[in-house]
């Protein structure tokens, strides 16, 4: 669904967006484009959407050139950063007038309408004026807009800036039932725990650079100078005897109800950890990885191409 090759784009002298390389396969799924503020993401979208064409390399969307291309255009739907709807004007006369500028002809418009209105939740306050809704129900009307003629792919550039809590879950659960109906989601966004909930596959941008692809245990794997920290409940002497022994070990912390090793090499360490737990060498309770998450895997890539 989505290639590049290489692709970069220039504003003037400043690099927006180093050459980059990656693939996105055809069929529905949420990928996660995250990075801090001026990472790069609000440039590779913009690829993506058509808004610009590259300074160099190559951008396919569909099998095509998507800048100034409607083939490619027809089948794309975004939800841009920033909310600048007039707030005098009704969500559903706004939405019936941008339908008319994408093209969907007049006799499919009213059905079309009050499909997307129907997922985002909408349907009973689309009459409200802009002024009268909150962030989060306009960015709601946002999304039925970009859905109105059935995009393939969806991009969401920071979504859920200024949303509540509850306005973020709701927003979370229509893009996971648009992924499971076939379409193809790509979200951006700074905050850790909002990609972490919403898919396990990212694309991971810093400074303009692509630093990692993949899901998070995948990434984790690729940073083999950072060992792997699990902590074990059970009895801590035993554990930590067991631990001095394993030549996987990098670093023990003995505690209060357990112990916390640094490992290398877990994918060595942890069948023979299971063999032992199973045969009664070592009395485990549990087993907690702590830096197999979003988080660490940013810190850590961060911290590396600083």
């Amino acid at each position: 669904m989505i290639s590049l090759d290489r692709a970069s784009l220039r504003y003037g002298p400043i690099l927006g967006l180093s050459p980059t390389s990656f693939e996105l396969p055809e069929g529905g799924g949420i990928t996660g484009l995250l990075g801090p503020n001026g990472a790069g993401k609000s440039s590779l979208i913009q690829l993506l959407a058509g808004l610009l064409p590259p300074s160099g390399g190559e951008v396919r969307v569909f099998g095509q050139a998507p800048f100034r291309n409607p083939a490619v255009l027809a089948r794309l739907g975004l939800v841009p950063e920033g909310d600048r709807m007039p707030a005098g004007l009704r969500a559903d006369r706004w939405l019936r007038m941008m339908g008319q500028l994408s093209g969907l002809p007049a006799a499919d418009l009213p059905a079309a309408q009050a499909r997307v209105l129907a997922t985002v939740g909408m349907a009973d306050r689309a009459h409200l004026p802009f002024a009268r809704m909150s962030k989060g129900m306009r960015q709601r009307i946002r999304l039925a807009q970009a859905l109105l003629h059935g995009p393939d792919l969806l991009i969401l550039d920071e979504p859920f800036n200024g949303l509540d809590p509850e306005a973020r879950l709701v927003l979370m659960d229509l893009l996971r039932t648009l992924a499971d109906g076939g379409v193809r989601v790509l979200v951006s966004s700074h905050i850790l725990g909002e990609i972490a909930q919403l898919t396990d596959r990212i694309l991971l941008l810093v400074r303009g650079r692509l630093l990692a692809e993949g899901s998070v245990p995948e990434i984790r794997q690729l940073l083999d100078r950072h060992p792997v920290e699990l902590r074990l409940v059970g009895e801590p002497l035993a554990l930590a005897r067991w631990a001095v022994e394993q030549p996987e070990l990098a670093v023990l912390r003995v505690e209060e109800e357990g112990v916390v090793i640094s490992v290398r090499s877990p994918r060595e360490i942890l069948p023979r950890l299971q063999a032992a737990v199973a045969a009664g060498t070592i009395p485990v309770r549990s087993l907690d990885p702590l830096d197999l998450n979003l988080d660490a895997v940013f810190q850590y890539l961060t911290k590396d191409h600083a």
